[in-house]
């Protein structure tokens, strides 16, 4: 069952007290069961580490979050991280690096599954460096969703991929998630991939990180990449960053080729 992530006025800062780095600054997010958000934001804004105070993995200087009624205090199983690198066990196979995901004994049963889900099968007992970067961010998405999390937190997971198989993998993260709906979490600097796999997006502005803006999307799913609907939230959210529209009414970038994902991300 997805849980609710109540983020309520947090801070972090990073260093000693008289000299310390403030890096996200009275930040407040409410985001409901099931909702896909997407964290939007220029290069070292903070988006990670906002992320990794929602996961656990470290805690606010000020503020709290809380995943449905109970506060995080440290990692909590509920969630899943996937990152930007596929952090897999080289001394592992994919189905034994899949299973690190499980967290209760009836899951396991599952690892075949979710590994079929993801476009694996065949690959069970490879290992790591037997497969290619996009084979091995799908091992490390079903490691993610396998334990059945209520919340599914993501770090730029396709960041590092050609744009091909970029778009590819967001569809097998939407076909993926659909079956348990978890509450899921994307930090991007990708305009077009929030566009296409959000709910509602939040814009951060540069460190340290506050809440610039919040844009829902309110295009039903499965959506088109090319849907001209698309194309005035794009100019919203970019005209958020002082940037000029890439593309006019009619979808095409200035060389008159059409727009695909990833074209325009945020500025670095």
């Amino acid at each position: 069952m997805a849980l609710p992530v109540s983020v309520t006025s947090i801070s972090k800062h990073f260093g000693p007290a008289r000299a310390s780095l403030p890096v996200i600054d009275r930040v407040s997010l409410a985001i409901q069961p099931g909702e896909f958000l997407a964290l939007l934001g220029p290069s070292g804004c903070g988006k990670s580490t906002l992320l990794r105070l929602l996961a656990g993995l470290d805690r606010p200087t000020h503020g709290s979050v809380a995943l449905g009624d109970e506060p995080v205090r440290g990692v909590d199983s509920r969630c899943s991280v996937v990152f930007q690198e596929p952090r897999l066990l080289p001394w592992r196979t994919v189905a034994s690096n899949v299973a690190l995901g499980v967290r209760r004994r009836g899951q396991r049963d599952g690892i075949g599954t979710i590994i079929d889900r993801v476009g694996l099968t065949g690959f069970e007992r490879a290992y790591p460096h037997q497969l290619s970067g996009g084979m091995a961010q799908r091992a490390a998405l079903a490691r993610g969703l396998v334990g059945e999390p209520e919340v599914l937190l993501l770090d730029e997971p396709f960041a590092a991929l050609d744009a091909l198989t970029r778009m590819r993998m967001q569809d097998l993260l939407l076909q993926a998630s659909a079956v348990r709906q978890p509450t899921v979490v994307l930090v991007t600097h990708d305009v077009d991939e929030a566009l296409y796999l959000a709910d509602r997006i939040v814009i951060l502005g540069s460190r340290p990180a506050t809440v610039a803006a919040t844009i829902p999307v309110g295009i039903p799913r499965p959506r088109r990449r090319d849907d001209p609907a698309l194309l005035p939230l794009r100019g919203a959210i970019l005209a958020h960053f002082g940037i000029s529209p890439v593309a006019g009414a009619s979808g095409q970038r200035p060389d008159g080729h059409p727009l695909i994902a990833g074209d325009v991300s945020c500025p670095a």
